[in-house]
């Protein structure tokens, strides 16, 4: 085999091996994973004003700081996510990989949160600090709640074969190390 024709097949496997990867990580974003430090966040258009959030019914269960320790397919280490409801209808995200003790990257975001019937949407507003265009579907997640008590909560993405997700309910000043 020619040394070009390897090449092109080595340079070929390296691109679209980046590719996927591109693809992956386009896909796991969009799925509430931490985007990695230098990609783009979507800026919010000139003149846009941060949602005003809806405050949900009174008692919502809700409603408090949910933990969340997860796994994801074709990333190293464990996904940490806490996510915090509050009853005036806002919400705060961070979610980071963390590989042993070293963390990978990490993401906060805030925004908006409701819960119509059965249902958990989250809007987000502001990433990393930045506010983004909040009308971008890739920060709107609509989950369906399977049960919610006063200690867990499971729910999965709103779409065909998503595996659940359980959530801890932890007192309001957890943190995560």
């Amino acid at each position: 085999m020619s040394g070009a024709v390897l090449f092109g097949m080595v340079g070929s496997r390296r691109f679209v091996r980046a590719s996927l990867m591109l693809t992956l990580f386009g896909l796991l974003t969009a799925c509430g994973l931490p985007r990695h430090q230098d990609s783009p966040v979507i800026p919010a258009p000139a003149g846009a004003v941060e949602p005003v959030c809806v405050t949900p019914n009174a008692g919502n269960p809700l409603i408090g700081t949910w933990y969340l320790v997860s796994k994801q397919a074709g990333v190293a280490g464990e996904m940490q996510t806490l996510l915090t409801l509050s009853a005036d209808g806002k919400l705060k995200q961070q979610t980071r990989v963390k590989q042993g003790r070293n963390i990978r990257s990490e993401l906060r975001e805030t925004g908006c949160w409701e819960a119509p019937a059965g249902k958990f949407i989250t809007r987000v507003s502001r990433s990393n600090g930045e506010l983004v265009d909040f009308k971008d579907p890739i920060y709107s997640s609509t989950y369906i709640v399977d049960k919610v008590d006063t200690n867990r909560l499971t729910y999965r993405l709103d779409r065909p074969d998503s595996k659940p997700s359980f959530a801890k309910k932890v007192q309001d000043s957890f943190r995560l190390l």
